[in-house]
């Protein structure tokens, strides 16, 4: 596969030269206790048994084989200790090119050392309280293994993926020279995009996914170093083994460059020239001026999450409506907005700006149910619905009837704005709109939906004097009702 050619800038390395780990830039894990590993998880950067250990300009992660009663969780006995360390709420990143140059030395059985990041949202140490609140792996709280190895298959490493989306997949790589090739120092690297993301071994591009339909991996995460022992991907330990070092010499993240002259993200590579500090380098910087802190996107313009003004009022009359969901109608009556159709989407009803608004968080699809009052809406031209997205690359909206009958209608997304969508019914061919009783969406991203309603064209549908003719045809409009 071919090299990379991108050109590249640091904004964040970690070279390892001091004396003891830097903790601005990590944080040990103590509390992490997973897949019936054994080890205990210490922050000892200074004793003589030490988890951690920098100096000659790498970091060492040593794992010990010693019982302890392990601090962190609670006193729990464990058979081994180790190290496993996180950036989390220090360094995240969002895009970008993200190496390390690792080696791990031991071949015997039961060790199991990685290099991965998790989304920044995930409840796990440290707790900022920044909607550190996900559980694993739903969005917010996704991963994506970089380079991760055990000894009792020591002959290739893995890169992986975990989300609620079935996004990406696993893939095993080999070593060129099987297992001893762990020993040896290797670059390991991902470019990231938010459709795409690529998998370097030494430069070398050796998995490659699209990630362009997938609702994870669109905002900041953080970096994890750590050697754990036994549990259910390390397997049984050798009874000779008493440690096992994993040895870092660089962990670093880079953004594009006006220049191709650097296409490596290491201890060579320039820092990038960044007056605003947003992490884009000036000649890529379309808003120069940004704030201190300001999350921006790739072109260092604000990234906007969240629409900041209401979904724009609907110009009809009610009289011309069938309303499922907006301030502006009534809505009919038995609705559920989030049946249980075991979708990934996380649904919730907010406030934007006083005007109450749909949210779909990590949207893979997502229905609408009113089966207990179905619709007839042949009198009906259009259905109606505003949406805003900032990530979203695809949206099908669809109509179903009985059977079930379904057919979609693909709308053409633009982003950071609300946006009115008018679909003809004549558009959803195949649906008996005589007996409506669910809709649906699918896409990706996060999505805010106000303003769902069917309406007619003209007030062809009102019946002001309420005598069962619809005013256009009615000769007698001061009939009383009866």
């Amino acid at each position: 596969m071919p090299l990379s050619y991108a050109g590249w800038e640091v904004t964040w390395i970690d070279r390892f030269d001091e004396t003891g780990v830097n903790w601005d830039n990590w944080t040990p894990q103590i509390q992490a206790n997973y897949n019936n590993e054994v080890q205990c998880y210490t922050d000892d950067d200074s004793s003589e048994l030490q988890n951690y250990q920098s100096s000659d300009g790498t970091l060492k992660i040593i794992a010990r084989k010693q019982d302890i009663s392990c601090p962190g969780l609670s006193g729990a006995s464990k058979s081994w200790t180790s190290g496993r360390l996180n950036s989390k709420d220090k360094a995240e990143f969002l895009y970008g090119r993200i190496e390390a140059r690792i080696r791990f030395l031991e071949l015997k059985g039961g060790s199991w050392p990685a290099f991965w990041m998790l989304e920044n949202r995930i409840a796990e140490n440290p707790f900022k309280g920044d909607n550190d609140t996900v559980n694993w792996p739903n969005p917010g709280a996704g991963e994506i293994d970089i380079w991760e190895w055990f000894s009792n298959d020591g002959d290739r490493y893995i890169t992986n993926f975990f989300n609620a989306g079935s996004c990406g997949s696993e893939v095993r790589v080999n070593y060129p020279g099987g297992a001893p090739d762990v020993l040896s120092f290797h670059t390991y690297a991902i470019e990231w995009t938010a459709d795409n993301i690529k998998f370097f071994f030494n430069d070398t591009v050796v998995v490659e996914q699209d990630l362009s339909n997938c609702a994870q991996y669109e905002e900041p995460m953080f970096i994890l170093l750590n050697v754990a022992m036994g549990g259910n991907l390390g397997g049984a330990i050798d009874p000779q083994l008493n440690s096992a070092t994993m040895e870092v010499d660089y962990v670093a993240h880079c953004v594009m460059s006006d220049s191709n002259q650097f296409q490596q993200c290491n201890e060579s590579t320039p820092l990038i020239i960044d007056d605003d500090n947003d992490g884009v380098s000036n000649g890529l910087d379309q808003c120069p001026n940004t704030p201190e802190s300001t999350v921006v996107d790739q072109n260092g313009c604000e990234l906007i999450t969240q629409p900041q003004v209401g979904a724009p009022a609907p110009q009809v009359s009610e009289l011309q409506v069938i309303s499922l969901f907006s301030d502006s109608f009534s809505n009919i009556a038995n609705i559920d907005y989030n049946p249980n159709w075991q979708q990934a989407t996380q649904v919730t009803q907010i406030e934007i700006a006083g005007n109450n608004t749909l949210l779909y968080a990590g949207l893979n699809y997502q229905g609408t149910d009113f089966e207990d009052n179905k619709q007839d809406v042949t009198n009906m031209d259009d259905v109606h619905l505003d949406y805003w997205t900032h990530n979203a690359t695809q949206l099908k909206f669809f109509l179903i009837s009985p059977g079930p009958q379904e057919t979609a209608f693909v709308i053409d997304v633009q982003q950071q704005g609300w946006q009115s969508v008018v679909i003809p019914l004549s558009a959803f061919a195949g649906v008996d709109l005589t007996n409506l009783f669910q809709l649906k969406v699918e896409g990706n991203g996060t999505v805010y939906l106000d303003n769902i309603y069917f309406s007619s064209d003209s007030d062809a549908a009102s019946d002001a004097d309420m005598d069962g003719v619809q005013d256009n045809d009615d000769h007698s409009l001061n009939n009383s009702a009866t």
